[in-house]
This record gives structure tokens, C-alpha cells and sequence, in this order.
């Protein structure tokens, strides 16, 4: 069915060149193709993601003769990809888009986009500039252009680092340290995970408990936990307290999970650095066993 639907499009396609009024009749059908694709896209589901790919594709295989909608439908089949992570397709879409359309501002943005996902960082910035060419001062395209150097001078420097580590010699003391350093941090997550979770825990026990204490007429005592003992007292004073304890939690789980994070990322380079070290001393072994053969 898709190819009788292929070759009747070619049909169409030859016969508009011959015929100018049938010119419209091509662009309104690609027209048509494109407001359906960015219908479907309303839905956000992967499933309308790759309906709406196929019918910006259909749009295309119109071969209508306006070099700004063929840009259009490129580029916004390539902002299907970027959210398929069909990110090699979507530059080459972008490059399309681009070449029908100078002017598209949202295809120098897209394939800057893919670009970083596939960390070609300096083409992302190519493609940045070669936008704000067209769009001097365009926030998006200078905030993504000044993502895509911060990207690569990160790239960069971890080269550089691994290009360091490489050259030095193998030292057992400091792999050691760095060992103990990696068990010292994942015990220290380890803690601060399990702390965390507790507290939640905690948090969600004490909502429930504050659902059913509210629930109850506002004038009924209540029995409240102290150390080994129950005190009968007011409704009030204990849902208080409950309420000054959950204000508490919600204050600490932030803290907590952004020291999770910075504990990770700290075991992270250390664990890399490591492995780093092992490599360096794998390297200078074969070496030894090369020369001493």
C-alpha cells in the first residue's frame, strides 16, 4: 500500500511539472501532511511521535515545488527524531531543512541539539553560529551554542587528564589511597541513602497519621507517644507537632538528596581515576613483558 501510495505521489509529482495549477494542489497536499504531523504531536506519546514521522515523510514524498514548506517538514521531521533519539537522522534532516531554507531558524537549533546529544560539541556551535547568521542575538541559539563549548571544554580536559595520567608512572601507594577514598565515599552514600529513605518514610507514616487525627472530632483527646509511656491530651497540640515535624523532613530531604548527588559524583571521579591507574599499570606491564622478551 505505501509503495502504490509512493508511486501514485511520483505520478502527481510529474504531472504538476507539466501542469502549473496542479502546483497548489501538491503544496496543499504537503501543507495537509505537515498540520496532521503537528496534530499528532499534541499527544506526546512515542506512538504519535512515530506517526507524525511518517507523516511528515509522506509530506515530503509530495515533492510540492515551495522550498520553504519542504524546510518546514524536514525540520520538523527532525524534531520527531530528536525525540525518537534518532539523533544521526536528525541532523541530516536539519541539513536538508537548511539547504531548502536558509532562513529556518528552528533547523540550526535542531541539529545543534542532535549534534550535543551525539557529543560532536563543535558542531553543535557550527551550526549555532551559522544560525545566529541568519538570527544575530537569538537567545536559543546562544544558550544552546554556549552549552555545546562548556561541553567541549569539559571534553577537552578530560582528554588532557587522561593524556596526564597516561604518561605517569604507576603508584601503588596512591592507588591504595584512591581505593580506600572510593570505600570511604560509597560507605559515607550508603548512610546518607539509607538516612533518606528513612526519612521518608517517616514522612509518609506521619501523613498518614495526620489523615486519620484530622478525620476525628476537633474536641477528642488523643493518646501521645512519650518515650516508654501514652499521654492523654488535646487533639491539636499533636497534630502540631505532627505538622512542625513534616515542615522539618520537606526541609531536610533537599539537602539530603542534593549531598547524595555531590557523594556520587565524588565516588564517580574517584572510581574513574582508579581505573585510570589500573589501566596505566596494565599498560606498564605488557611493556615489562615486551621488553623482556
Amino acid at each position: 500500500m505505501a509503495e502504490l501510495q509512493r508511486v501514485k505521489t511520483e505520478v502527481d509529482s510529474e504531472t504538476a511539472a507539466e501542469d502549473p495549477s496542479a502546483i497548489l494542489e501538491l503544496c496543499q497536499k504537503a501543507e495537509a501532511f505537515k498540520k496532521k504531523g503537528n496534530d499528532r504531536l499534541k499527544d506526546n506519546t512515542k506512538s504519535a511521535a512515530r506517526e507524525a514521522l511518517e507523516l511528515f515523510t509522506s509530506g515530503l514524498e509530495v515533492r510540492c515545488s515551495d522550498p520553504k514548506l519542504n524546510a518546514q517538514l524536514f525540520s520538523n521531521r527532525a524534531h520527531v527524531r530528536l525525540l525518537l533519539r534518532q539523533f544521526v537522522e536528525a541532523v541530516d534532516d536539519c541539513r536538508r531543512a537548511i539547504e531548502q531554507d536558509p532562513k529556518n531558524i528552528k533547523a540550526y537549533w535542531r541539529a545543534a541539539r542532535a549534534s550535543l546529544h551525539l557529543d560532536l560539541c563543535r558542531n553543535g556551535i557550527d551550526f549555532c553560529e551559522a544560525g545566529l547568521k541568519q538570527a544575530p542575538g537569538d537567545s536559543d541559539l546562544v544558550k544552546l551554542r554556549d552549552s555545546c563549548a562548556e561541553k567541549l571544554a569539559g571534553q577537552q580536559q578530560r582528554r588532557a587528564e587522561a593524556r596526564s595520567v597516561a604518561n605517569r608512572d604507576f603508584n601503588a601507594d596512591e592507588a591504595m589511597a584512591v581505593q580506600e577514598k572510593v570505600s570511604g565515599l560509597s560507605e559515607q552514600l550508603a548512610r546518607l541513602q539509607a538516612s533518606f529513605a528513612s526519612k521518608q518514610r517517616q514522612r509518609v507514616r506521619l501523613e498518614l497519621t495526620q489523615q486519620t487525627v484530622t478525620s476525628t472530632p476537633e474536641d477528642t483527646n488523643l493518646y501521645r507517644g512519650v518515650g516508654r509511656c501514652f499521654l492523654l491530651g488535646d487533639r491539636q497540640p499533636i497534630l502540631d507537632e505532627m505538622k512542625q515535624t513534616m515542615d522539618s523532613i520537606d526541609e531536610e530531604l533537599p539537602k539530603m538528596q542534593k549531598a547524595s548527588q555531590e557523594l556520587e559524583k565524588r565516588k564517580d571521579d574517584a572510581e574513574k581515576e582508579l581505573r585510570e591507574m589500573i589501566s596505566v599499570f596494565q599498560k606498564q606491564a605488557e611493556r615489562s613483558a615486551a621488553t623482556a622478551a
